[in-house]
């Protein structure tokens, strides 16, 4: 039988073995001709025009007015929602006010809204930022809410006896006892920001990594086009550990806290 220290090492493996065979596999399958080379690059064949983008500075151009639009309305979608989140969970009556009209708009897909924000926007960055920040609002501001809303009792009420004001104890006790279902629902916008980011940009755009990637498939630049996926994938994965990082980073007393059994 083999050690817990053996299997905890194949375990944590297993998943850079997994990822680092996935090219091997495309690479054996390209040359074995069950699909044609001309839809079905190599994987070779496409690290090579990855590097030759990248150099040149295509792909990195392309990702900064892809990622310079996502992050615009990410955070202009956390910096809005947060607060309105917080006041919504907070107040009965706002709640009264708001939650038809959140209702009504949160099972609108976000490439619904494209067709009409073209309309008004055109098909500048404004328009792009726009869809964004709507797809991420809602994410955001249901998790703000139930955060707000689920604050255990004993936590307002010892503030209380400190003698927090209504201000102090929100910006004290609320949001800090909100914070992991805020970093939850900021986690689940992000990939949602990048996915509407590039979609917008296929819709209607003339730069960007979105629109790079559907220019080189109508072109049939193949593995420009793969290249151009690689990226994004390459780039969500990079933004998702950059967040898990600054999650743990920013929620430590959280762990410590159920840990404690708290």
């Amino acid at each position: 039988m083999s050690s817990p220290r053996k299997r905890s090492l194949f375990e944590k493996a297993s998943g850079p073995v997994f990822f680092l065979s996935l090219p091997l596999l495309w690479e054996a399958v390209s040359r074995s001709g069950l699909v044609s080379k001309l839809y079905f690059p190599t994987a070779a064949d496409i690290i090579a025009v990855w590097f030759s983008l990248m150099a040149d500075g295509t792909l990195p151009l392309a990702l900064y007015q892809t990622f310079s639009r996502m992050a615009a309305g990410f955070f202009t979608a956390a910096c809005l929602m947060i607060p309105l989140g917080a006041a919504i969970g907070l107040s009965p009556r706002l709640r009264l006010l708001f939650t038809p009209a959140i209702e009504l708009l949160r099972p609108l897909p976000p490439p619904a809204i494209i067709p009409a924000a073209m309309l008004f926007l055109g098909i500048g960055s404004s328009m792009k930022i726009f869809v964004v920040f709507f797809a991420c609002s809602f994410p955001i501001l249901i998790n703000a809410m139930e955060g707000a809303r689920r604050v255990p009792r004993l936590f307002t009420d010892t503030g209380r006896v400190f003698g927090a004001g209504k201000g102090r104890l929100i910006w004290r006790v609320i949001l800090p006892a909100a914070s992991p279902r805020i970093m939850s629902g900021l986690r689940v916008a992000l990939p949602i920001a990048l996915i509407v980011a590039v979609l917008s940009e296929m819709v209607g755009s003339v730069d960007g990594v979105g629109h790079f990637i559907l220019h080189m498939q109508r072109v049939f630049s193949i593995p420009q086009m793969y290249a151009g996926v690689v990226t994004l994938g390459l780039a969500g994965w990079i933004i998702n550990a950059l967040f898990m990082l600054a999650d743990r980073k920013l929620l430590a007393w959280y762990g410590g806290w159920k840990r404690g059994g708290a």
